[in-house]
């Protein structure tokens, strides 16, 4: 009786097109390759709880089930003078949590992508983005070391073992960054000037699934919410 879709582009015009969709009836909705956003408020600055859970929520989405979910956060929207800080937090907490690895191995807490098709597809769209514009603040797309099922540490050249990748954007307005989702660990810090800029710039990704707002200030928390 009903279709409902989400996922990609590409796949959800295949099903609208499908004969019992088109001939026979069968109502059909799809909910399609939007980049989800989280965005960090002005008074969240570093050291504070906000700016804390932000970063938190930002590596979780990156790296839970190796960044393959609709619900994953690709761009990080946060004020200009605290893209370094997003970018070295992300880091620090990236290379104190995150092991990457054959996930029956002790201590491993991020496995492989789903096929090395895959890893090929999120390797071409990040070095679209660089190409874009988009520059390597963290991470790189070298096979990375894993951790073996017998709990040994090497580069598996035959794994789809991809390491998490931040990237950050001189100019906020590349079409790409709002458009290209790699979907993999590799999200984007992006700035923005104030919080009418932080709505703008959050639309250009064509809606969201989900959506972050990191603030303690109601106004802004009403502003963000309401505007995106």
């Amino acid at each position: 009786d009903l279709v409902s879709f989400t996922g990609s582009a590409s796949t959800a015009r295949l099903l609208k097109s499908h004969g019992n969709v088109v001939n026979g009836g069968i109502r059909f909705t799809a909910e399609t390759d939007s980049l989800n956003a989280a965005i960090l408020g002005p008074d969240a600055t570093p050291g504070t709880p906000e700016f804390d859970a932000f970063v938190k929520s930002l590596v979780t989405e990156m790296t839970v089930k190796a960044g393959q979910k609709c619900t994953s956060i690709r761009r990080a929207l946060v004020p200009h003078a605290v893209i370094d800080d997003v970018v070295a937090a992300t880091k620090s907490r990236i290379e104190q949590r995150v092991v990457i690895g054959d996930p029956r191995a002790e201590g491993v807490t991020m496995g492989a992508l789903a096929s090395l098709e895959q890893l090929a597809a999120v390797r071409a769209t990040v070095l679209a983005m660089v190409n874009a514009g988009g520059e390597l603040a963290y991470g790189s797309l070298d096979a990375p070391a894993v951790t073996r099922g017998d709990g040994s540490v090497g580069v598996v050249e035959s794994g789809a073992f991809m390491a998490p990748l931040l990237l950050t954007w001189a100019d906020p307005e590349a079409p790409e960054v709002h458009s290209l989702e790699a979907f993999g660990p590799v999200s984007s810090v992006i700035g923005y000037d104030d919080v009418a800029d932080a709505i703008r710039l959050a639309a250009l990704g064509s809606g969201s699934l989900v959506a972050t707002v990191a603030t303690n200030d109601v106004v802004v928390a009403r502003e963000l919410v309401t505007g995106i």
